[in-house]
């Protein structure tokens, strides 16, 4: 049987109570979603982990904006990931590129050895790296688990060419997580192209006090559901 799993991106609680209730498989974790997700903090990493039994993974990620870390910003880097990685979870979700967009491999390479037994995705910087199929090759090599991608465009759809490119190439060493604007919608799309493995943040209209979006149940539901069709 081929496992699909389903993974939501939650930046709050009631967005996990809702990832649980609508039989999602994985949630990434992180906060301010309205800058594409920044790391959590240990009180709600506490918060969570009380009550979620779901695999965790967990974005680290100290700022918006471009992917190039200066020192300190790596300093901060590798003091969330000595924090987070206390927590009960399963992998860090996790990115970093040098100034011309290729992969900072000895980072890389440095954070996936701070945390021998979580598992490592990397994440959408991945799609504004210069030669895509370099940085995955490097990426296997480094023992990173998967991929989270839109295929270089702002949306997964627009990426599907590549996406499925790299996976039948590449989906024995590395997984291919397609995400960005993945919906109930257009799931279908990615695991008839045979996908396992799909992210989304299932949101819709109401917002928490944060002003981060909720993820919706009936959208997780719907989703979940499509899923299990293909299993």
């Amino acid at each position: 049987m081929n496992k699909i799993i389903v993974e939501i991106c939650c930046s709050s609680l009631a967005s996990v109570l809702n990832a649980i209730k609508g039989n999602a498989h994985r949630i990434e974790l992180c906060q301010n979603l309205l800058a594409d997700g920044l790391s959590p903090s240990s009180n709600f990493l506490k918060e969570v982990t009380a009550v979620c039994k779901l695999p965790i993974h967990v974005l680290v990620r100290p700022r918006a904006g471009n992917f190039f870390y200066n020192s300190a910003e790596i300093k901060q880097i590798e003091k969330d990931i000595e924090r987070i990685k206390k927590f009960p979870i399963q992998g860090i979700v996790i990115g970093a590129l040098n100034k011309d967009n290729s992969l900072a491999t000895e980072l890389l390479d440095k954070w996936k050895k701070m945390c021998p037994n979580l598992d490592f995705t990397f994440h959408r910087a991945f799609d504004v790296v210069k030669d895509p199929e370099k940085a995955i090759l490097q990426l296997i090599n480094l023992g990173y688990n998967r991929v989270l991608t839109s295929g270089t465009e702002p949306k997964a759809t627009e990426g599907l060419d590549l996406l499925k490119k790299l996976n039948s190439k590449y989906s024995n060493h590395i997984t291919l997580m397609p995400g960005g604007g993945v919906n109930h919608k257009n799931a279908h799309q990615f695991l008839e192209a045979g996908f396992n493995q799909i992210h989304l943040s299932a949101k819709d209209k109401n917002e928490n006090f944060s002003g981060d979006p909720v993820s919706n149940l009936n959208i997780i539901k719907s989703v979940v559901e499509t899923a299990s069709q293909f299993e």
